[in-house]
């Protein structure tokens, strides 16, 4: 499965909405490991107003688990309804997000 994780800077996850995030880096997961495949530039970064689900969909609708420190209850609901994962992590970089995600998705199974 194709994991997006909304950074500042594809290093440090960004602390605001997740629409707000300058670049999302997208892994792909095994269930086991991580293999990073792709950086997206959010083309919404530039506006002053964060990027909404619709908009976000047009470039990650591959990805079906989304990972932020911070997303609007609203946007959350919308993406559980449309069968995508919304995870918010308490990590502030991708190293360390990786590791929470893959534990959250372990517990799944």
């Amino acid at each position: 499965m194709k994991v997006a994780f909304g950074t500042i800077d594809g290093k440090k996850i960004n602390d605001e909405h997740f629409g707000h995030s300058n670049i999302y880096v997208v892994y792909e997961f095994d269930g086991e490991n991580f293999k990073k495949i792709d950086e997206i530039k959010n083309p919404y970064a530039e506006t002053h107003m964060h990027a909404k689900v619709n908009e976000i969909l047009e470039f990650l609708g591959h990805c079906k688990v989304w990972v932020g420190n911070s997303m609007g209850k609203g946007s959350m609901i919308q993406l559980k309804k449309l069968g995508y994962k919304p995870i918010l992590v308490e990590s502030r970089t991708v190293d360390e997000a990786l590791e929470e995600v893959k534990e959250l998705l372990g517990e799944e199974k």
